[in-house]
């Protein structure tokens, strides 16, 4: 089939247009100073009236705007190949800011006098670390009531609209220009892919510890943490992200084949995925690999991972604890925010990719959101139920609130967020964990604060990535050019996925506020009023 001249006929009469309107915005002509105000309104509209018409010749409908279509794929052309700013830009294409109308203004760095009696800033960073069991004082029924063990919520589905289509490479260009991303964050991504491929051992497993299956010479910065579930489901993710498939050609294809058989060959009839390391570890790992697993079903509809990824999600639900709603360590365990927000990213790849997700489950995490908040509107959030005030898992949850349905403008979020930009700003600490999370939130949220906030993650990893030769070339060091909060035990393998995952925050999944992107956990009820 013959391809259409519309849509380069349509983009160059744009840069003719705007060249041309440039031009007399410079230096109007003598004539223009002649006409009366009522002549030169005539004048613009009988322009307009002309545009208008060319324009409904050039632009084809929009039912043959499809992805797959030539048209579509012509409107992208040349993608990714010097410059990102060669290419035009779509109209909304992954951009709900693009008007001065909807700017979103920037975020507050205090909290306003409604909310009262909120600790103080003192409990940094990261998780805290003491194991003292926590009651608690909350009631909730049986998770099914009698008969409705099969009823669950499905929400978002294979039916609609695919929501990993960010990942295309004819959207991720788009999103990558219009999100903030630069071609030099995309080779970054390259080579961190690169080198996770190189590290991959011969079962098809990672480890948290990469020195082992180094070919060119030991990388430093082992780590020491062990969890081959947890390193493998970290590897699989960021290819994935970067729209690599184990059912398409492309270069990763045979690594995630690979990684995706092990996964499968480790799986325990319960659905757990966790194969053994340290016991603080288990859910945690399961949960990584879990989204893994949904995702490469996702992204691939291959039927083979249907049951397992079924399975994976299971074990989540059935490990939710039956009281505050929460995850921690060991199945039932009272949750921690930490842990509690990698299963809640797992449920959400498993809705996203047409795994249902039972309603109970749901209401279960937002109860224990109410519960781990820190102030009385819900703007931060501690560690566990009851502790200090901490901007990591401030960031975690109001991440996990925005997947449960929080509006963008909810003045608890907006509060919320804008207390992790001024302590990200401030802060002088190395922590990839805090920024995964607090990326993904400010993306989320938009406006300046996000812009402020990508430049800096985004220009700080690529400069920090390890270049030259050598084996570890692609990776990100766990000690250089400072130490990171967790990078000496979780390691390198663990510092390049996050980085590759951060990086990526432009396209992994499209963005949340938009009728285009599924948010398929965002049932009733809804968010605090605005």
């Amino acid at each position: 089939m013959r391809r259409s001249n519309r849509p380069k006929l349509w983009r160059r009469a744009r840069i003719l247009l705007r060249r041309g309107l440039a031009r007399v915005d410079r230096r109007p002509p003598a004539w223009l100073d002649q006409l009366t105000p009522w002549g030169g309104s005539l004048l613009a509209h009988a322009v307009l009236l002309i545009l208008i018409a060319i324009l409904a010749f050039l632009v084809p409908p929009a039912d043959d705007l499809r992805p797959g279509d030539p048209g579509f794929r012509a409107d992208l052309a040349d993608q990714l190949v010097d410059d990102l700013t060669t290419l035009e830009s779509l109209d909304e294409v992954g951009d709900p800011f693009t008007t001065l109308d909807d700017e979103t203004p920037s975020l507050p760095t205090e909290l306003v006098p409604t909310l009262v009696n909120v600790p103080d800033l003192a409990d940094r960073f990261g998780p805290e670390t003491d194991l003292t069991p926590m009651e608690v004082a909350v009631e909730r029924p049986d998770r099914f009531l009698p008969g409705q063990e099969d009823v669950a919520i499905r929400l978002g589905g294979l039916s609609q609209v695919a929501p990993f289509t960010g990942r295309s490479a004819a959207m991720k260009a788009a999103l990558l220009r219009s999100e903030g991303g630069t071609v030099e964050s995309e080779e970054a991504v390259e080579r961190g892919l690169d080198w996770l491929a190189r590290h991959q051992g011969p079962a098809g497993n990672w480890s948290l510890d990469p020195r082992p299956y180094c070919t060119e010479g030991p990388c430093p910065g082992g780590g020491s943490m062990a969890s081959d579930t947890a390193a493998t489901g970290l590897a699989l993710l960021p290819m994935l992200g970067a729209g690599h498939s184990h059912t398409e050609p492309g270069r990763y294809r045979a690594s995630l084949e690979r990684g995706l058989a092990w996964l499968r060959g480790v799986q325990q009839p319960s659905g757990e995925l966790f194969l053994g390391g340290g016991d603080n570890s288990r859910m945690y790992s399961h949960a990584i690999a879990s989204m893994a697993l949904c995702e490469a079903y996702g992204v691939s509809k291959d039927l083979e991972l249907r049951g397992p990824a079924e399975r994976a999600i299971r074990f989540i639900i059935l490990s939710q604890n039956q009281l505050d709603g929460g995850w921690r360590y060991q199945p039932g365990d009272p949750g921690d925010t930490s842990v509690f927000g990698w299963q809640m990213l797992a449920l959400r790849s498993a809705s996203l990719s047409g795994i249902p997700v039972p309603g109970p489950v749901v209401d279960g995490c937002r109860r224990y959101l109410d519960a781990a908040a820190a102030d009385p509107a819900g703007a931060t959030y501690a560690y566990r139920p009851g502790r200090r005030v901490s901007p990591v898992m401030t960031a975690e949850a109001l991440l996990c609130r925005q997947y449960l349905g929080w509006k963008r403008t909810a003045p608890a979020l907006r509060q919320g967020a804008g207390l992790v930009f001024k302590d990200l700003m401030t802060s002088g600490e190395r922590n990839m964990y805090y920024w995964y999370y607090a990326t993904q939130l400010l993306h989320n949220i938009g406006g300046p604060t996000w812009k402020q906030w990508n430049a800096r993650i985004r220009d700080g990893l690529v400069a920090n990535q390890v270049k030259g030769v050598s084996c570890d070339r692609g990776s990100w060091d766990p000690d250089a050019p400072q130490p990171d909060r967790w990078g000496r035990s979780a390691g390198r393998h663990y510092m390049t996925c996050m980085s590759l995952l951060t990086l990526e925050v432009y396209y992994r999944y499209l963005p949340l506020y938009q009728e285009r992107d599924l948010n398929p956990l965002a049932s009733p009820p809804p968010a605090p009023a605005d």
